[in-house]
């Protein structure tokens, strides 16, 4: 029940945010390129994978524990090659919450984005990934399944796909992979994989 409600809230600010920019056409041409805001705010979700990252890669995951995440990020850009790539800061908050776990996530990373896509006329596309550092408040339930020695603190990875309408560009669609692990023991022990999507406004 959880879960769906946090679905209807970002099916519920896709729908506001169509409307608002409906309204706001008539001064569209004041509208500015989507390379000129530099602050990105995100609101995602998904459901637990219980294969690895690979196999969430191949579409060949499954997503039947009942464990979720709802996720809130704030990420600034800091520097940007042309039109080609970007750097940004991003810093995560975020609840896990389901039939085995219920705590809280933060994290901090460095994501370079790739722009330009051969159809970003019709549907702008970048493509992002991401690490950093990932804090459990709680060692999770999940990860001392796979690792008695589970960690609250292990590394992060996130590979992200956005897609926004030309017209539109303070508003993307996007779907994100939110892994944590250890990486191979250097950080720590124990591994999750979230599979999300949601909305992103550019600011």
């Amino acid at each position: 029940m959880a879960f769906r409600r946090y679905c209807w809230l970002i099916i519920l600010l896709i729908f506001q945010s169509l409307i608002s920019t409906n309204v706001s056409a008539d001064s569209s041409q004041s509208e500015k390129y989507g390379s000129d805001y530099k602050w990105f705010l995100s609101v995602y979700v998904g459901p637990h994978a219980d294969d690895t990252l690979g196999d969430i890669a191949a579409l060949n995951a499954t997503y039947s524990d009942g464990n979720y995440i709802a996720i809130g990020a704030l990420a600034r850009e800091m520097y940007r090659y042309k039109q080609w790539v970007s750097v940004e800061l991003e810093g995560q908050i975020g609840r896990h919450f389901g039939r085995d776990i219920c705590h809280w996530e933060v994290v901090g990373l460095i994501i370079g984005r790739w722009h330009p896509f051969p159809w970003d006329r019709y549907m702008d596309t970048s493509f992002a990934i991401g690490s950093g550092l990932s804090y459990y408040s709680d060692v999770s339930q999940l990860e001392l399944e796979e690792d008695e020695d589970a960690h609250r603190l292990l590394g992060y990875l996130t590979c992200e796909l956005t897609l926004c309408l030309p017209q539109y560009p303070r508003w993307n669609l996007m779907f994100r992979i939110h892994h944590r692990s250890g990486a191979g023991g250097i950080v720590g022990e124990g591994s999750t994989n979230y599979l999300c999507g949601g909305l992103k406004l550019a600011f």
